[in-house]
């Protein structure tokens, strides 16, 4: 997903601009309407202020000038303009602070906001979006800088609409001077224009790099985290990776150093112009009080108007350039918000009804495909599980068993054929329905850094908090043992993140078990359960499983065929199709793909016995 290149129009530029900070003054306003309209309403006092300083401060001058020629002038008219300069000033800066102060407050709440809205997008995403390399690139931006880019886009397109009203006002002063010097106040702020062209390069620089900048946080984490540490050092990798990283780091600082330099220049040469044009007003206003075509006060008015003037231009065309850079990152907000959901889950966990029996499973005609492969991970695949049957999946790495699953529980959509759970289609049901009837523990499973209560009580919401029936399943799981054994039993941290007790691969997957027990659903799937768990604890946990399984319909996938004998019956899957179906005492008869499969993995333990 290319990162779109900005109009080269400035008036569309503004136009598009202007869309996105209502947009983004409509999210300040419905999150802290409150706060918003108080920063708006300093921010317009803040605005009008310097004009009214600027004729204030003349007032004084022709006051004091008066005074100087006429000894009799009383004093009390230009103390007052005094006074009124002093109150002018102080309204100034007690703004300006309240601008800074309001500003910080809507910023912290309106990210925390923009991130919940990123978040919840998320989750209402289906699996395939976070498989897509470009869908992540998308992501990556909206997370890491779209949750401050509303407050600085409201910001900048006040200070741009604070610094115009300025403008307007000393245009208007200028104006009673001459024509042309409003002109050349304009013509003043030519280097602030390449601002703009160059705020939406910058964009683009960074926005085509966001796919490196992930590989070098994921080289980052490779050489620091406490997963990857062993083999790093085993296979003395830090050298070569951070190679790699110095190198992804070296071609950034190429590209900022080249756009620095190309920017710089231009600004610099455009500033020469700026300074020229401004010193030639500064002659004929001089000249005009010279030759007392303008009072004093009038001469330090203009001379004030025209640079105070100028940097206004200046901010002007800054915040233009600015919100402009704003403007694409919520841009690529605003189309990752507006993605279509595709995992909509309405039913909060807890509210299904507990199924009465075991529900039958059918798939009918079922074939797949993931996104950008040409081979289908399955073709024509139907399947019909009874009701309470235990069934195993079998079958070569990459035959299609754990996708299967995938589309059973919803996380990827069906493109041909039919599952069935009961009577009823999966693709037409709720996602937090047909996942709460499912319980399911992937190989894949996650190391929550949280407490072993916790690890075990997500599987089931409801009952986090629910310690007897955690500890149910904590025993079925065998994980009990594990948890009995650490400092501070089920409200011990588990992980190193947050200076927890560190378990070992085999302990993480019993309490991953006991979290997919949990769920007290009449489909159970288990997908290499005990992959990483010791022959005598694979043993005692399957005998559990008999007990476990009896009033449920189970899928069982592993490749530790000692344990598939207590399947009602098994399924070989190969490339992608059913290549066989039966007991284990048929499909070794049959001597088939499974019988060989079998054959192998029995004479490799028998040759291990032998030595």
């Amino acid at each position: 997903m290319e990162p779109k290149a900005p109009p080269r129009s400035h008036w569309t530029q503004l136009r598009l601009l202007a869309a996105n900070v209502r947009r983004a003054v409509g999210i300040g306003w419905r999150v802290e309407r409150a706060l918003t309209t108080k920063y708006v309403a300093a921010n317009v006092v803040n605005a009008l202020l310097p004009v009214a300083i600027a004729y204030v401060g003349k007032r004084i001058v022709d006051a004091v000038v008066a005074a100087i020629d006429d000894p009799a002038h009383p004093l009390g008219p230009t103390l007052t303009w005094v006074a009124a300069e002093l109150g002018l000033m102080l309204a100034s800066h007690v703004s300006g602070q309240l601008i800074g102060y309001w500003g910080q407050l809507l910023r912290a709440r309106l990210a925390m906001h923009v991130d919940q809205l990123i978040f919840e997008k998320a989750l209402r995403l289906s699996v395939r979006h976070f498989e897509d390399p470009e869908f992540m690139d998308m992501l990556e931006r909206a997370r890491k800088e779209s949750g401050w880019r509303p407050v600085e886009m409201i910001t900048h397109g006040l200070r741009l609409g604070r610094n115009v009203v300025t403008l307007v006002g000393y245009a208007a002063l200028l104006a009673q001077f001459s024509g042309w010097a409003v002109l050349a106040l304009a013509v003043a702020g030519l280097p602030f224009l390449a601002e703009t062209r160059y705020a939406s390069e910058e964009y683009l620089i960074h926005a085509r790099r966001t796919a490196r900048e992930r590989q070098a946080y994921y080289l980052q984490q490779l050489l620091t985290s406490d997963y990857y540490v062993k083999e790093v050092k085993l296979f003395a990798l830090g050298p070569e990776l951070l190679r790699r990283h110095r190198a992804l780091h070296e071609s950034f600082y190429e590209e900022d150093r080249s756009f620095a330099g190309r920017r710089g220049l231009a600004v610099t040469l455009l500033g020469l112009v700026s300074m020229g044009v401004f010193y030639g007003i500064y002659v004929l206003i001089v000249g005009a009080a010279v030759v007392e075509a303008i009072s004093l006060g009038d001469m330090t008015l203009y001379l004030t108007v025209f640079r105070q003037g100028q940097g206004a231009f200046e901010s002007a065309m800054s915040s233009i350039a600015r919100a402009w850079e704003d403007n694409l990152y919520m841009n690529n907000l605003f189309e990752y918000l507006a993605l279509g959901d595709d995992d909509l889950s309405t039913v909060e966990v807890g509210a299904v009804p507990e199924d009465e029996h075991a529900p039958r499973l059918r798939f009918e005609h079922v074939s797949f495909r993931y996104p950008g492969s040409e081979r289908p991970a399955l073709d024509d695949v139907s399947l019909d599980i009874a009701p309470g049957e235990t069934v195993a999946l079998v079958g070569p790495n990459g035959a299609g068993k754990t996708t299967l699953i995938k589309l059973l529980v919803g996380l990827y959509g069906l493109e041909e054929g039919r599952i069935r759970l009961g009577d009823r289609d999966v693709a037409e049901m709720d996602r937090g329905e047909l996942r709460q009837r499912i319980g399911v523990l992937f190989q894949d499973f996650v190391h929550y850094h949280f407490t072993a209560a916790e690890n075990v009580g997500l599987g089931w919401l409801p009952g986090l908090e629910d310690r007897e029936a955690i500890t149910k399943a904590a025993e079925e799981a065998g994980a009990a043992e594990v948890i009995a054994k650490l400092p501070g039993a089920y409200d011990s941290m588990l992980g190193r993140w947050f200076g927890g007790e560190q378990l070992s691969i085999g302990q993480w997957q019993r309490m991953a078990l006991a979290r997919a027990f949990m769920r007290r659903s009449k489909v159970l799937i288990l997908d290499e359960p005990t992959a990483s768990i010791d022959p005598e604890g694979e043993h005692e946990i399957f005998q559990r499983f008999q007990d476990l399984k009896r009033d449920a319909t189970c899928i069982l996938i592993t490749h530790r065929f000692s344990t598939v004998r207590m399947a009602d019956r098994i399924v070989v899957l190969d490339q992608g199709r059913i290549a066989e179906v039966g007991t284990h005492d048929a499909l070794m008869e049959r001597g088939g793909l499974y019988a060989r499969m079998f054959s192998l993995q029995a004479e490799g333990y028998l040759e291990a016995g032998q030595s």
